[in-house]
């Protein structure tokens, strides 16, 4: 038996021997609560150069705070290790030493991903670790323990969303992410710093992104299901964020939403309302004071003003239209339909035969690998961005001129012109939104976080208080999906002097707790309690079985 079945076993001998031993006074909610981890999984996901180190050392400072023991682990060590083993075997591009080094980790992750079908292997790894960790401390220990000491795992870090799903279902309300995030040409600068070229800095950026390979790297996929967002400028300290976001997720009431937390919270509550079939957006308008102007969604708009379902009129959305089906990608297809005959016809024209097998193939292609598949016009929806700045219109309040727009996807082109003309000073997003030409086709209106600046091909320059283009900046802060769950002011005050009550404790819980066993286990502990319970309150006796109303007895 190897030390993590020893510890496995140890650990459930223990806790039946502490099941039998409790008094039968106990109650049931006391009992489930001491089964209570005092874990937590940490995972980090960031691009290339965005100084996640700095975003790590605060958070082993913070937790360290908060009581915990922190342990930290390094999905690229599976990597490093099948490489040097001789394992895994990757070429060895020409460059610098950091840029090699770099594209080797990212091309042996793809090959792990390829040769293994596993999409979510390196966190698999992971929890792997946390394994490893956790039975060899207990076995350290004088004595085992019911349940594992209050200890952080640090997962340095997360290239794709399959990742992020399979810890989340594994973990529950252990597991968070922190998305990490740093301007363009700042990453730039760091990589330069660190002796890659200006083209070697580009390429490793793109490739982190999103690797063209169906099992590569997915940064721009993974970074938006992060559970709080922070943005590691050079010569900002991440510190005050990671504090901040510790002590809300362990019950800090001392705490409130920021101005732009508030917003990106309406904007997510909006887009919640959308019955669109490709995705659900929200977005959300505030003034220089911060107060909510309007909101909006994407939907199919409704005759009258607004968006359907209208009150007292038919839900003609797409879920219920015609086919059911979505529009937008029923005339993409048409599209791909037409563009395959005029193939064919220039084919025959030419005297070329062509398999249909073939045909078929290439149609596929051309509808995957370019911009017809990505095509938006054929959609019935009006966007969020859009309905947001229509709400206005309608009900003819203040201007726009100086307003803060908050969208949960970043804006495609279309509304991206539309955001500039209404005079929208800054954009807030969460999601990218691979469709979207916005950044190709407005910088000269539209200054972006995700690129380099105007005036030079890779560029460092950052804006100017004189450069009046509209600011594109991915949020900072805690994740719309979290914000009801911290924020609630529940237990902020004593009940009978009315006192505040601080975050005191030295090693607070955590406002979402998690257990070491599953429903059904419970289900068993709270049957028994009942049976003891029982017998307790009725001189021993046994409960009868209480047959269903109308059965016989």
């Amino acid at each position: 038996m190897g030390q993590a079945q020893q510890a496995a076993a140890a650990f459930e001998n223990e806790r039946a021997a502490s099941n039998e031993s409790r008094s039968t006074s106990k109650t049931l909610l006391e009992r489930l609560a001491s089964r209570q981890s005092e874990e937590i999984v940490i995972a980090f996901a960031g691009p290339v150069g965005c100084g996640l180190e700095d975003v790590l050392d605060a958070t082993e400072q913070s937790l360290i705070g908060l009581g915990y023991q922190v342990v930290w682990l390094k999905l690229s060590a599976c990597l490093e290790s099948a490489l040097s083993s001789g394992h895994l075997v990757v070429g060895s591009p020409a460059g610098s030493p950091s840029f090699v080094r770099s594209r080797r980790l990212q091309a042996a992750a793809l090959r792990m991903r390829e040769a293994s079908g596993d999409l979510h292997v390196l966190a698999e790894f992971a929890v792997e670790r946390v394994v490893v960790e956790r039975s060899r401390a207990a076995i350290s220990d004088s004595e085992v323990r019911p349940v594992p000491r209050r200890v952080a795992y640090l997962l340095d870090q997360l290239k794709r969303p399959e990742e992020v799903e399979l810890l989340r279902t594994m973990y529950r309300n252990l597991f968070y992410l922190v998305g990490v995030t740093r301007p363009y040409a700042q990453r730039l600068q760091t990589l330069r710093e660190r002796g890659m070229s200006d083209l070697e800095a580009a390429t490793l950026i793109a490739m982190d992104r999103h690797e063209p390979e169906t099992a590569g790297q997915r940064l721009d996929r993974t970074l938006h299901l992060s559970d709080v967002f922070v943005r590691n400028d050079i010569g900002a300290l991440p510190t005050a964020t990671i504090d901040r976001f510790m002590r809300l997720i362990h019950g800090d009431r001392a705490l409130s939403p920021s101005r732009d937390e508030i917003g990106m919270y309406a904007a997510f509550a909006a887009g919640l309302k959308s019955g669109c079939l490709s995705r659900q957006v929200g977005a959300a308008i505030t003034n220089e004071a911060g107060d909510v102007l309007s909101t909006g969604c994407n939907d199919a708009p409704a005759p009258g003003g607004g968006l359907h379902p209208r009150k007292g009129a038919p839900d003609w959305r797409c879920m219920h239209l015609g086919s059911r089906s979505c529009h937008n990608d029923i005339h993409k297809r048409h599209l791909q339909s037409e563009i395959g005959s005029v193939m064919r016809r220039v084919f025959h024209s030419e005297g070329c035969a062509v398999p249909q097998a073939a045909m078929d193939r290439a149609m596929d292609a051309i509808y995957e690998d370019t911009r017809v598949g990505g095509l938006i016009e054929f959609s019935r929806a009006v966007h969020a961005e859009m309905d947001a700045i229509l709400a206005m219109a309608r009900t003819a309040t203040q201007g726009l001129v100086g307003a803060t727009l908050y969208t949960t996807t970043f804006p495609c082109h279309s509304c991206a012109r539309h955001i500039v003309a209404a005079g929208i000073e800054r954009v807030l997003y969460i999601e990218p939104y691979d469709k979207s030409l916005a950044q190709e086709l407005h910088r000269d209106a539209i200054t972006f976080e995700s690129m380099p600046e105007r005036g030079s091909d890779l560029g460092t320059a950052e804006p100017t208080t004189a450069d009046q283009r509209v600011r594109f900046e991915h949020f900072e802060g805690l994740a719309p999906r979290l914000f009801p769950v911290v924020f609630r002011s529940s237990g902020r005050k004593d009940v009978r002097s009315g006192a505040f009550i601080p975050l005191r404790d030295s090693a607070p819980g955590k406002v979402l707790p998690e257990y070491m066993d599953n429903y059904t286990e419970f289900e068993t502990a709270a049957s028994t309690h009942f049976q003891k319970a029982y017998r307790h309150a009725c001189n021993g006796r046994a409960p009868q079985v209480v047959q269903p109303r109308g059965e016989a007895t």
